[in-house]
């Protein structure tokens, strides 16, 4: 990935996919790819831009059910939900809430998915590639989540001592 200001390319968003979902009403719910391989901005709008073109501070992963890159600049509030509840992939069901403008705030409830305040929301082994993003380029304190990324895993090897052997060689 290049610096955007050495292509011409305008940075618009800080969430770049491959792939859309379009509705119709003959064929519901499809996934549509633009044929030249650019991407979609915020998942909806063609750009001219190719993955090739996102600056380095975009991380690749899965996001809302789509192949994309999520920018890592620009952070003001991170908050992390890790899930102990379920013991079979590391950090899968774990959740990232992303925001570029205010603080994230928890509702009224004790729901894991009931927080406003963020821009996006991201799953699994991309929240690690991410907080070190984060930290990389917005200068962002990750300590206390890294803490809580090392609790998660100390708890997943614990849960699966057959696992350790693969993570740690």
């Amino acid at each position: 990935m290049k610096e955007a200001e050495d292509m011409g390319k305008r940075i618009n968003a800080t969430f770049y996919a491959h792939s859309k979902f379009v509705y119709t009403r003959k064929e519901g719910f499809r996934v549509v790819y633009d044929p030249d391989g650019y991407l979609y901005s915020d998942g909806t709008y063609r750009t001219k831009m190719l993955p090739e073109d996102l600056p380095e501070w975009f991380v690749e992963g899965r996001v809302y059910k789509h192949h994309g890159y999520v920018s890592a600049k620009g952070v003001k509030h991170l908050v992390y939900i890790p899930n102990y509840f379920v013991d079979y992939h590391m950090y899968k069901d774990d959740a990232l809430y992303i925001s570029y403008n205010e603080r994230i705030e928890r509702r009224n409830t004790h729901s894991m998915f009931d927080w406003e305040g963020y821009d996006h929301l991201i799953w699994g082994n991309m929240i690690v590639r991410f907080v070190e993003a984060a930290e990389k380029y917005s200068g962002y304190d990750v300590t206390d989540i890294r803490v809580e990324l090392e609790r998660k895993k100390e708890w997943y090897f614990e849960n699966n001592p057959g696992e350790a052997a693969l993570y740690r060689g």
